[in-house]
Parts: C-alpha cells; sequence; structure tokens
C-alpha cells in the first residue's frame, strides 16, 4: 500500500513537471478564422470573375486543414484538387507555390516534390502579424497568384507606403 502511494505520488509529481514544461514552451499563432477564410474566398471569386477565369479556391490553416473552399460554376475537377493540394504545399513550406516551383524547375530544392506536395505557381501563405497562419491556393488557368493575392488583401489588406519606404 505504501509503495503504491509513493507511486501514484510519482507520477502525480511527473504529469505536473510535463504539463508545466508543455506550457513553457507553447508558441502562439494567428488563426484564420472562418469568417475571414470566406471574405478572402468571396473576393477571390469576384476577382476571377472581373478577369473572365473560372477558378478554385481554398483557404487552409498552417497544418494544412481545410477552412474554406468554393469551385466557380464550370470548373473542372483538377481546378479543385489542385486548388487545395497548393495552399496544403504554401502552407507547409511557409512560402509561395511559384518560388517552390522555380526551385523544383532550376534543381534548386527537389525537396518539395519528394514528399508529395505540389509545387505548382497559385498558392501564397497568409501571413498574418509577421507568421504565417495558413495558406491560400487557387487551381485555374491563369492569373492564379493574382487571384490569391487579392483573396489575403480582400482581409489584410497592406498599410500604406510611406514617403521613407518609396
Amino acid at each position: 500500500m505504501r509503495k503504491m502511494i509513493f507511486a501514484m505520488a510519482a507520477i502525480a509529481a511527473t504529469a505536473f513537471t510535463v504539463e508545466a514544461s508543455a506550457q513553457a514552451v507553447s508558441v502562439n499563432r494567428p488563426q484564420i478564422s472562418s469568417a475571414a477564410a470566406r471574405k478572402m474566398v468571396d473576393a477571390c471569386v469576384a476577382f476571377a470573375r472581373a478577369n473572365n477565369v473560372l477558378v478554385g479556391v481554398a483557404v487552409v490553416g498552417i497544418d494544412g486543414v481545410l477552412i474554406d473552399f468554393h469551385m466557380m460554376q464550370g470548373g473542372g475537377p483538377t481546378m479543385s484538387e489542385t486548388a487545395i493540394l497548393k495552399a496544403k504545399t504554401a502552407a507547409h513550406w511557409q512560402r509561395s507555390t511559384k518560388l517552390l516551383e522555380e526551385d523544383v524547375t532550376t534543381l534548386r530544392n527537389q525537396a518539395s516534390v519528394w514528399i508529395d506536395d505540389f509545387p505548382k505557381a497559385g498558392a501564397l501563405p497568409i501571413v498574418i502579424e509577421g507568421q504565417v497562419a495558413g495558406a491560400i491556393g487557387i487551381g485555374g488557368p491563369r492569373l492564379q497568384e493574382e487571384c490569391a493575392q487579392a483573396g489575403i488583401d480582400a482581409v489584410l489588406p497592406k498599410a500604406p507606403v510611406t514617403a521613407a519606404q518609396r
């Protein structure tokens, strides 16, 4: 009985230590709300309509989990799949898939191909307060990165350029 009490006390002390150390290393990241993701998707669709192009739009969190998605009527299944894959890839690498595609085609870095990511232009990371919070991916025939940027700008407008920055 005495051994059991000591064992239970040791387990309890270990649990508190593990919990305290986990709190010490936890990271608070900005997250993309479902309302913000929907606003990005709607802005992308408006951009695509204004430019007479059909697109699929996917917004994912930093973990690659889909937050919102839209496929314009008339678009093909490849558009929807590539939008999601591009968004996941941009979130995973925390950079534009256009830059990843350039790395692959110039043989600078083939890692994104080896791990089954989709390094094709058309997705941008979503940066909030200096941290990547997720990504937006566009599947379509053209203007993909511009469409993604229009979505981001609808929620996270760029600060005005000051005279010192010109």
